[in-house]
């Protein structure tokens, strides 16, 4: 199982540059026993050192948590990141899949 994080603030979501696969939302596997929020918030500050103003569950999709939230600070972790008013090129899983994720928090691109 696994967390998918869209991340925003000023109207932009947050991406992070993964070196082998390209531009991503934030996010990863679930550790045995850990529950999906937590799991949301500790991918997101390992990838990019986000901290929430707040983290919120939309949706799951199999075996995919997908979760939402303000940022209230960014402290810089492990990748590169963006904030973005439109998707990026090269990105890590089909654009479609990104337009999907972003109608969920009321962007469409």
């Amino acid at each position: 199982m696994i967390v998918v994080v869209i991340p925003l603030k000023d109207g932009k979501f947050l991406m992070v540059n993964n070196p082998k696969r390209g531009w991503e939302f934030p996010g990863g596997k679930i550790e045995e026993g850990e529950e999906p929020k937590k799991a949301a918030l500790r991918e997101c500050y390992e990838e990019a050192g986000i901290i929430f103003k707040n983290l919120k569950f939309l949706k799951r999709e199999g075996d995919i948590f997908i979760f939402a939230g303000e940022i209230e600070e960014i402290k810089g972790g492990e990748m590169d990141w963006q904030l973005f008013k439109n998707l990026p090129d090269n990105l890590a899983f089909p654009r479609e899949e990104a337009i999907r994720f972003l109608k969920f928090v009321g962007i469409y691109i």
